[in-house]
């Protein structure tokens, strides 16, 4: 059984080698495909140019000097040329007739100021607008190396301009590196540091190999289902290889346990102790990755794909862990004698028994300890805030940030809300009078939220370069429609109006740093004003990056508050069959939701914001947290049957399952915490709290349940007279 094992884990390496697993690098591979707010947005981008866009910006003394000029105009050769660059937009495109004669009133002219030029004269933009979501993949990320590597140039050839690249379409590009460079960096320092604490746990090979070996296998066969399935991976194999290993390490670390304490007491053969822990852990072990599974399992309703994905994933690499555990256990009788007992857990056995020791003789006072500690961290929760801007995922010193730092201060908030107006009988929307309500609209809107609205631009604004006051009559627009064409392109009209013209854009530039709650809050308020300026006879529709990664967000926030609400009865589901016993699930309960309330109450204290990945921590805790209560409670009933008295069972416990508790939780924590090294702000954040709530999660296991059990009495009633 232990040689199939290995052959399988051959072959899934082999499957992720080739063909490996699939990357996206799209905005599809976010959402679901029948999301209604995505299909809004994609029903945008097909109307009119692409929302996703780069931007390029290029500081010296005077941005409009000949020298400076000639750096935009190349810089913009080389951009055109790139295939995903559907149009390239600065000042060096605009009419040679309308810088000339227009001069002294360009730099303030609503497409020019802070948009194409800083009101200081001395930073001008290149906009690019990126094809988007036709782009797929590997080509996406190609094509921002392309980018990278024209700014490089562009930096190393005029020395005295500083540079920048920025933009959703590279922030995008960004994240994803960062998440790929921190699994090839931390995955190998993780495996590292566990096979390290596993050595000065247990002091021989026999269990180092077991764990790290099973873990492997584990996450190996796991990912290579992704591989099988055709699953998108790119933002989820760094938690699915981690989580898979650690989980699958620390069920390993309970059999190790077990198997040292069997080998204790015989003295013969060293398979007879093997025999006997697998007949005795096999259950618990399996109990522990089925009530686990299913606080994965509740994650896999979210309509974010990643999240989806990571839910599946999680309960096969799971299953396939226990697997690999219970089959290749065999290997924990090499390298020693029998009758050798384990000399670290006789060390801690005496500070385990003083643990148990304090719960059972002052149980009112841990539960007060607990009650008061617990209620002043949760009270932090409805603190909490929920965040969509991405460039916050970066740490603050990190160039990403220091770009949108930049942009936002010369010129304008990358942020993009879009306002859609069409007529409600699908004819023309293209008159005189609804180019005014436009710039009305858009005026009105910069003044009512002004705190994240900073910049409104309308096709207006484009008929009037070069020109004083807006058309007045049909022949007056036509005429100017046909000279912006004849000046800067027939796509330059698709910034702001669809091909067959029953479609108007309005863009607004939004600045980031506020929460998701004010941002859909703004986006529902930009819609009524839409719809009161336009009147009747007209449906406005309000979408752009920025509004749909703030539904995104919701929608995720949502999902996952659903999903925990479904873990919860899962789980105490599974635990009561497992344990036969409704009472028994209920208090498994306590100890492994006071885990989930410290976490969220510590984010919100520490100003930490739930996004894409720290929301998936209450589904994430709650699963790691009732591995070691469920082994605690299924010992714990074991000792009860031996010694008939409470006090003896939870003593006898704290030094047999309450070391290997111990154990479980420093693997996981170390694991973990590696990850606050991350440059990924999310991944640092996940790591940190996960390793810091598996130690709030240990405590209860120690100091809580035992007092629960003391009370509730749930293995039956008491007998005196037995002895172990």
């Amino acid at each position: 059984m232990a040689v199939a094992a290995c052959v399988a884990a051959v072959c899934c390496v082999a499957l992720l080698i080739k063909p490996g697993l699939r990357k996206d690098y799209t905005l599809e591979a976010f959402v679901a495909t029948g999301d209604e707010s995505y299909a809004i947005f994609r029903r945008f981008m097909d109307e009119f140019v692409s929302n996703e866009f780069a931007l390029v910006a290029v500081q010296t003394d005077n941005a409009l000097s000949d020298e400076s000029l000639e750096i935009l105009s190349g810089l913009v050769e080389h951009l055109r040329a790139l295939d995903a660059v559907e149009r390239v937009t600065a000042v060096t495109e605009l009419p040679k007739a309308v810088r000339w004669l227009w001069a002294d009133k360009l730099t303030t002219h609503p497409l020019v100021e802070r948009n194409l030029l800083s009101r200081d004269g001395r930073t001008a933009a290149i906009l690019l607008q990126m094809a988007g979501e036709r782009t797929k993949g590997s080509q996406r990320k190609r094509v921002v190396g392309e980018l990278r590597r024209i700014v490089t140039a562009a930096r190393q050839a005029h020395g005295q301009a500083r540079i920048i690249l920025a933009g959703p379409y590279v922030t995008l590009i960004d994240m994803y590196e960062y998440v790929d460079r921190d699994l090839v960096n931390f995955s190998a320092a993780a495996f590292a540091l566990l096979g390290v604490m596993l050595w000065l746990i247990f002091r021989r090979p026999g269990p180092v190999v077991f764990a790290i070996g099973c873990g492997l296998a584990a996450t190996f066969c796991g990912l290579a289902v992704g591989v099988v399935l055709d699953l998108s991976m790119s933002l989820i194999v760094q938690m699915i290889v981690l989580l898979v290993t650690v989980l699958t390490v620390a069920n390993c670390v309970h059999l190790a346990v077990a198997a040292d304490e069997d080998a204790s007491q015989w003295t013969v053969s060293t398979l007879q102790p093997i025999h006997r822990t697998l007949d005795r852990m096999w259950k618990p072990c399996t109990a522990v990755i089925l009530t686990t599974a299913a606080g994965f399992a509740s994650v896999t309703i979210s309509q974010i794909t990643p999240v989806r994905t990571f839910g599946w994933l999680m309960v096969a690499g799971l299953l396939i862990g226990l697997v690999y555990s219970l089959a290749t256990a065999p290997v924990l009788g090499s390298g020693r004698a029998a009758g050798r007992s384990f000399e670290v857990s006789t060390r801690l056995g005496r500070q385990l028994t003083a643990a148990a020791s304090l719960s059972l003789r002052r149980p009112g006072t841990v539960v007060a300890a607990f009650a008061v500690v617990t209620a002043a961290i949760a009270a932090g929760i409805p603190r909490l805030g929920f965040e969509s801007d991405f460039v916050r995922n970066f740490r603050p010193g990190s160039e990403v940030r220091r770009s949108y730092r930049f942009i936002e201060e010369h010129l304008t908030p990358l942020g993009s809300v879009e306002i859609v107006v069409r007529k409600a009988d699908g004819g023309s929307i293209l008159t005189p009078e609804n180019l005014r309500r436009a710039r009305e609209l858009g005026d009105k809107i910069v003044v009512q939220y002004g705190h994240i609205i900073k910049k409104a631009m309308t096709l207006a604004d484009m008929l009037t370069l070069g020109a004083e006051d807006l058309p007045t009559n049909r022949f007056m627009l036509q005429a100017r429609l046909a000279a912006a064409s004849s000046a800067m392109g027939e796509g330059a009209l698709r910034n702001f109006l669809s091909a067959d013209r029953t479609a108007l854009r309005i863009n607004l530039r939004a600045t980031e740093g506020v929460t998701v709650q004010e941002k859909l809050r703004v986006c529902a308020g930009i819609e009524r004003s839409a719809r009161e300026v336009f009147g009747d006879g007209y449906d406005v529709t309000v979408t752009g990056l920025y509004a749909f990664y703030a539904t995104l967000v919701g929608n995720l926030v949502r999902d996952q508050y659903r999903s925990f609400s479904l873990a919860v009865p899962a789980v105490f589901i599974v635990f009561a069959i497992l344990m036969r016993s409704i009472r028994i699930a209920a208090i498994a309960m306590v100890p492994n939701l006071l885990p989930v309330a410290i976490c969220l109450g510590t984010m919100a204290w520490l100003g930490i914001p739930i996004n894409m990945t720290t929301m998936m921590m209450l589904s994430v805790v709650f699963g790691i947290a009732v591995d070691d209560t469920l082994h605690y409670l299924w010992r714990c009933r074991t000792e009860f049957a031996a010694y008939g008295r409470y006090e003896d069972a939870i003593t006898a416990s704290h030094r047999s399952v309450g070391r290997a508790c111990l154990f479980t939780t420093i693997v996981i924590a170390g694991g973990f915490w590696i990850l606050t090294l991350s440059q990924f702000l999310p991944t640092a954040y996940f790591g940190g709290l996960v390793g810091y709530t598996m130690l709030a999660a240990l405590a209860t296991d120690l100091l809580l349940l035992p007092v629960l059990i003391l009370w509730l009495k749930p293995f039956g009633r008491e007998t005196s007279g037995q002895v172990c």
